[in-house]
């Protein structure tokens, strides 16, 4: 850790002074070019966060179903039953909202 903080350091000392590509600076999505350009390099785009929201709810169902297998002999059959049926349909929910 100590090297790696004294690299850190020699780099602020010593900077490669390079040409600013403005290009890089814009973000490229999914080969879609922007409308227009702004001074700084933050854009937001609503369907990417559409997106990171749905395999969001993707993860957590199956981070909430794990335990499930490993609780199959210690559960009532219709409780079981019952909450695979209700993943199922927030699976599904997701997915006619996608």
């Amino acid at each position: 850790m100590f090297i790696s903080i004294i690299i850190f350091n020699l780099n602020k000392f010593f900077p490669i002074n390079k040409k600013i590509n403005l290009e890089k600076r814009i973000p490229f999505e999914c080969g879609f070019n922007p409308k227009f350009i702004l001074p700084f390099p933050i854009l937001f785009f609503f369907s990417f966060f559409q997106i990171r929201l749905l395999f969001s709810i993707f993860d957590i169902e199956i981070t909430l179903s794990i335990p499930i297998i490993f609780y199959l002999k210690y559960i009532n059959f219709y409780y079981m039953l019952n909450t695979i049926l209700l993943f199922i349909f927030i699976i599904l929910f997701t997915l006619i909202i996608e």
